[in-house]
């Protein structure tokens, strides 16, 4: 089997030429980071941690490093990571201190009876296991998150009409600037599926909101046939269980990109949704779709990446 992996920077709009080529970047060596991990027989659960965590230690993404404000000018963090070979799944919520939210997920996965930990109760998991906690949890804030703060209202007052970018049936005016979350999926060598998404949340959200990504079937999802990770308004992919509905698109015989395009589809058509998904099926096809007017990704397969951020916009350079 051919490893392959495919990462997400966000679903948003990116403003100047400069921000623009950094997201491009940004993403390229996440999934470097990732495919690295794959071409020396890594687990693809080893491969989609490492992408996202390249993702949660640069400060241009909203995670990690760059996350969201809260109301209170705090940063909660949420996590997931899941592995398709088992159904094994860890993810924590509205954790703050935590640098890398994937890797505390991983833990809660592999170290706790539980699939999820919110909190107070994370950041105890965390410094029980001898996780790295931040002394001052607004570390992880920026420059542009404290500009995100201020323009809360861009956010929390979504509005307009959103169109997918792989389906030309979908017509409508692009406005607003969206939202951002980081993701990997990656198949390995042995065939093996995995997601993880990492988020530092909605600007100027109410404290304790839970969007999407810790959610398994709505954040992220993977299993024997398929692995889908998710961004954008983590409201609007909650109700339609995003990740999942992709992963079922697959199963029913579609191919990735039809799979995230339907699934994408259906959540405009239902509800207005903005957002973006990324896909890979158990063969190493890989998928993207997105409602946003822009979606970092970058994709790994064979001796080729490929990487894209506007609409319609796929470049391609040899390893």
């Amino acid at each position: 089997m051919e490893p392959c992996i495919i990462v997400h920077g966000g679903s948003r709009t990116i403003l100047g030429d400069e921000k623009k080529e950094k997201h491009r970047k940004g993403v390229q060596l996440a999934a470097r980071k990732g495919h690295e991990v794959l071409l020396k027989s890594g687990s693809a659960l080893n491969a989609v941690e490492a992408a996202v965590r390249y993702m949660e230690d640069s400060p241009i993404f909203n995670a990690g490093h760059g996350s969201a404000l809260t109301e209170e000018n705090t940063a909660e963090l949420d996590g997931f990571i899941m592995d398709g070979h088992n159904l094994a799944t860890g993810a924590v919520a509205c954790v703050e201190a935590i640098a890398n939210p994937v890797s505390l997920a991983r833990k809660v996965m592999e170290d706790t009876p539980h699939c999820i930990l919110a909190g107070e109760g994370a950041l105890k998991f965390a410094k029980k296991s001898g996780f790295p906690v931040l002394e001052n949890p607004l570390e992880l804030a920026t420059a542009e998150s404290h500009e995100r703060s201020k323009e809360a209202s861009y956010y929390l007052g979504k509005a307009g009409k959103w169109v997918n970018a792989d389906a030309p049936d979908v017509n409508g005016t692009i406005t607003g600037q969206g939202f951002d979350t980081v993701g990997a999926v990656a198949v390995d060598s042995k065939g093996r599926l995995a997601s993880a998404t990492s988020t530092g949340g909605l600007p100027r959200k109410m404290l304790g909101r839970v969007g999407d990504t810790p959610c398994c079937g709505c954040g992220g999802y993977a299993n024997a046939s398929a692995a889908a990770s998710t961004t954008g308004h983590g409201e609007s992919i909650l109700k339609m269980v995003l990740a999942w509905d992709v992963v079922r698109n697959i199963e029913d015989g579609l191919n990735p990109m039809q799979a995230c395009g339907k699934s994408i589809n259906k959540m405009v058509s239902a509800i207005d949704g903005v957002g973006g998904v990324i896909a890979l099926n158990s063969d190493g096809e890989i998928g993207r779709a997105f409602s946003s007017k822009q979606l970092a990704w970058a994709s790994i397969r064979g001796q080729v990446l490929k990487f894209g951020l506007d609409r319609g916009e796929v470049q391609e350079v040899p390893l």
